[in-house]
């Protein structure tokens, strides 16, 4: 065997080039399946979930877009601005008032931003590196289930916000005007997930401070207005809601508190991400440390033209200042660094083409490199399948869907003793009810005949004597909802 001779590699290259579309077709028909595959069967997940689709519908009930609800009083636990809810929103009222309405913009906005970076890639480095940068985002384990595209979280809207805003910058020096453009898409990314969007004006201003030269101050002042305008708009519409309670909240909190120290027992120590990496990104980041030290040895500095430089730098800021700003910060959650997803793909792909091309390797590195590719899709590809085709149903949940076969009892006042958020968004889907705190001391108390109370079984002794009185409207082996 010829180590030296990579014609069959290349014939391989060759072949897939001229499918690449395809190809592409079998890689998007695979993101469509781990996306939308069980989308509506899914049990809704309190946190945060369910607080983003009661916050969407109440918004409807209210006819109040601006300012986001729980319980029909102003949330300032959850403090982000309406973009998110505005999907979901839209979303219930395209698909109804279930599970698809509440993640329908954030399955789609995960399809869009696989699309996106396919096309970017395409252009800027090729069909190979296009269609590996697809196939690594599309079987991402994070980017495709929790919290991201699979769910009703601000999370995939914010990534295809964040992903365009970074690569509009990339493009930033072709033509003045995608400056422009990632100035206006931070700004949705901000209206999304307030704060978190703040890791890409430490990008934009990285790179604005590299290349001040060529760059004029008038150009700064309009990509300033146009990134701007957005923000202070919807800051003026909320200030007319409720003054600076909102902001305060979403400073001192959001902001502040959540950088400075750990809430709500989000705890992690500085290698926490690097934890995260190797349990659920663990074989496409060895394909990514792997072809990147790869690449270090074959490719020289000055080599690369101009181009190449402003991909590099563009990509190194993606990756580099989301990871290091989140590792500083004392609160730990696991989809804090899911932006940085995108870019991880991007850099496999097209530093994986580059080998693969490369007339400076013989054989075994296209053999090696194919097969981890290969290996870490397909396993990846088959740890989703089997999360998404075994869903386990919640019976209350499944409960609370039944009351649609009792539209007699819609918009009734209902109390609830569990405080699982999901639960208080599925009697206001599914039954139109008003939800209340107070559980069984609240309903007892109430002298609205027509109140309803949802309680679980482990619970109904503490009705007593007073459970004659009541009938039941629907019940399970979990749980039951009476009426007076």
């Amino acid at each position: 065997m010829n180590l030296s001779d990579t014609k069959s590699a290349d014939k391989i290259i060759n072949f897939m080039e001229k499918k690449y579309y395809f190809f592409l077709i079998v890689i998007l028909s695979v993101s469509l399946f781990n996306i939308f595959y069980n989308l509506g069967t899914t049990p809704i997940s309190s946190w945060d979930e369910a607080r983003h689709g009661v916050n969407a519908y109440e918004m409807i009930k209210r006819n109040n877009y601006i300012v986001n609800t729980y319980a029909y009083s102003n949330d300032y636990w959850n403090l982000k601005p309406p973009v998110s809810y505005l999907s979901i929103v839209l979303g219930f009222k395209i698909a109804g008032f279930n599970a698809l309405g509440l993640r329908l913009f954030s399955a789609v906005a995960g399809v869009l931003t696989i699309l996106i970076l396919t096309i970017f890639v395409l252009y800027s480095y090729g069909k190979i590196a296009s269609l590996i940068s697809s196939t690594v985002l599309t079987t991402t384990m994070s980017f495709i289930l929790d919290h991201c595209s699979r769910s009703g979280d601000a999370d995939s809207i914010f990534i295809l916000f964040f992903t365009l805003s970074m690569i509009c910058l990339t493009l930033a020096k072709k033509n003045i005007l995608w400056l422009y453009c990632s100035g206006f898409t931070f700004a949705l990314a901000f209206l999304t997930k307030s704060w978190h969007a703040g890791s890409i004006a430490v990008i934009i201003a990285i790179y604005l401070a590299i290349n001040r030269s060529k760059i004029m101050r008038k150009q700064i002042a309009l990509f300033t207005l146009i990134t701007s305008l957005p923000i202070i708009i919807w800051a003026l519409l909320r200030y007319s809601q409720d003054g600076f309670t909102f902001f305060k909240n979403m400073i001192a909190y959001d902001l502040m508190a959540r950088t400075s120290k750990t809430l709500e027992g989000h705890i992690g120590g500085m290698c926490y991400y690097i934890e995260h990496f190797q349990w659920s990104y663990f074989y496409w980041f060895l394909v990514f440390t792997s072809t990147m030290l790869a690449i270090l040895m074959i490719t020289l500095p000055e080599t690369l033209t101009s181009d190449d430089k402003n991909y590099v730098l563009c990509t190194a800021l993606w990756i580099t200042v989301p990871f290091l700003l989140y590792t500083m910060a004392k609160t730990k959650i696991w989809w804090y660094i899911f932006p940085i997803y995108p870019a991880m793909a991007m850099s496999i792909g097209i530093t994986s083409s580059i080998l693969l091309k490369s007339k400076k390797s013989n054989i075994i590195m296209p053999i090696l490199l194919s097969g981890m590719i290969l290996f870490s899709a397909g396993k990846n590809q088959f740890l989703i399948t089997e999360k998404i085709s075994h869903i386990k149903t919640d019976p209350i949940q499944v409960l609370f869907k039944d009351l649609e076969k009792h539209p007699e009892y819609k918009g009734r006042k209902i109390y609830i003793n569990h405080f699982e958020q999901s639960y208080w968004l599925c009697a206001e889907l599914y039954g139109d009810l008003v939800p209340t705190s107070g559980g069984i001391n609240g309903f007892l108390k109430d002298n609205d005949n027509s109140c309803l109370l949802f309680i679980t079984r482990d619970k109904i002794n503490l009705l007593g004597n007073t459970i004659s009185n009541f009938k039941i409207i629907i019940q399970n082996k979990n749980a039951c909802i009476y009426s007076k």
